[in-house]
């Protein structure tokens, strides 16, 4: 035999289960609707689990706090299976039974959400939890399986329950990361920052008002340049820049700000407004603005990027602002350059062909 027949058995089962979950896109509507108003709300969610279930609780916390397959602002999540100190602490001087129970107390809020997994729905550690989590004023999301156990009936009218009617629990375990990883795409598609309507959307220089509309869009990635003539190597850099975070501010140097540089009598050739226009035509580019001054050391000061990115033509530690980001955390990057093209040079080339 050179088949495995466990994968088949098992394949099989998969199959059949998933053809019996189009009865939950009704609560997965409520669920997606009720986590955001949540998270909107100022809200976290807490999760919590046993065995496998831990590990579906801690996988939704860390898909919120970091992300899921986009990047956006970090959501507020916590899951109540990981210090082992507290869990200890709590089974040692109370009982098992409490060691969730007793952090939702002490950490759930009127309008939290509760997350809970339970194959069974018998759990009773999980049990004590909602009945904590609704003394405090939390809503409740139960992923359950079987028949719901004595978890259904504690749920109220503003809950939600998420029940896998399957009798194998590693069949009720898979439909469960199916439905983390549904929710988790709604809330990836509900968190994105809509799109500028216009081009000059994109455009702002006032630096205090550019801060307040990147605040929420981290890893913030940040750059800088003249940008005078746009060229393949400008749009492959910043094509890479782009992919290290979720935004990516340019910064180019003002008209005076150039003239100082000593590029040329005649440099720049585009006016700040039109460097910034043709910039901000380009989709890796989600916000331009400018600086005056002859770095833009003050404006990464104000705005505190995530990642400082510059061309492969200047190490990293010749980077302006790189030692404040390092300081503060973040990330010093030299883009190796995958075409080497330059703005002089293509005017050295121009002006040897005008007559």
């Amino acid at each position: 035999m050179t088949t495995s027949i466990f994968w088949q058995n098992q394949l099989a089962e998969h199959r059949a289960l998933l053809a019996d979950l189009d009865a939950l896109a009704g609560p997965c509507r409520r669920a997606e609707e009720k986590i955001w108003q949540t998270l909107q709300g100022g809200g976290k969610l807490l999760c919590c689990g046993n065995g496998g279930s831990a590990g579906d609780a801690q996988h939704i916390a860390s898909e919120l706090v970091n992300r899921f397959e986009g990047w956006r602002r970090p959501l507020p999540a916590i899951a109540l299976a990981c210090d082992g100190a507290v869990l200890t602490s709590i089974a040692n001087d109370l009982a098992y039974e409490q060691v969730f129970a007793r952090q939702v107390a002490a950490l759930g809020q009127a309008g939290d959400g509760l997350l809970v997994f339970s194959t069974s729905g018998n759990s009773a550690n999980i049990l004590a939890a909602v009945r904590a989590a609704q003394e405090r004023g939390l809503w409740i999301l139960a992923f359950t399986g079987r028949d719901g156990g004595a978890l259904a009936p504690l749920l109220r009218p503003g809950d939600v329950e998420l029940r896998v009617t399957h009798e194998r629990t590693a069949r009720i375990q898979e439909a469960h990361l199916l439905l983390i990883h549904s929710l988790c795409a709604a809330i990836d598609a509900q968190a994105a920052t809509p799109q500028a309507a216009t081009l000059d959307d994109k455009i702002i220089n006032d630096w205090g008002q550019l801060a307040a509309r990147v605040a929420a869009r981290r890893p913030l990635v940040f750059s800088n340049g003249v940008f005078d003539i746009l060229h393949r190597g400008h749009v492959q850099y910043l094509h890479e820049a782009r992919a290290e975070g979720a935004c990516l501010v340019l910064a180019v140097n003002s008209d005076e700000s150039v003239r100082r540089l000593g590029k040329g009598a005649d440099r720049p050739i585009n006016s700040l407004a039109d460097r910034q226009g043709v910039l901000a035509g380009l989709a890796a580019v989600d916000f331009v603005t400018s600086f005056t001054d002859d770095t833009p050391l003050r404006l990464i000061e104000t705005l505190r990027p995530d990642v400082l990115i510059k061309g492969g033509d200047w190490p990293v530690e010749k980077i302006v602002g790189a030692a404040e980001v390092l300081g503060w955390g973040g990330r010093v990057l030299s883009i190796p350059f995958r075409h080497q093209r330059s703005t002089s040079a293509l005017l050295a080339r121009i002006r040897e062909r005008q007559p």
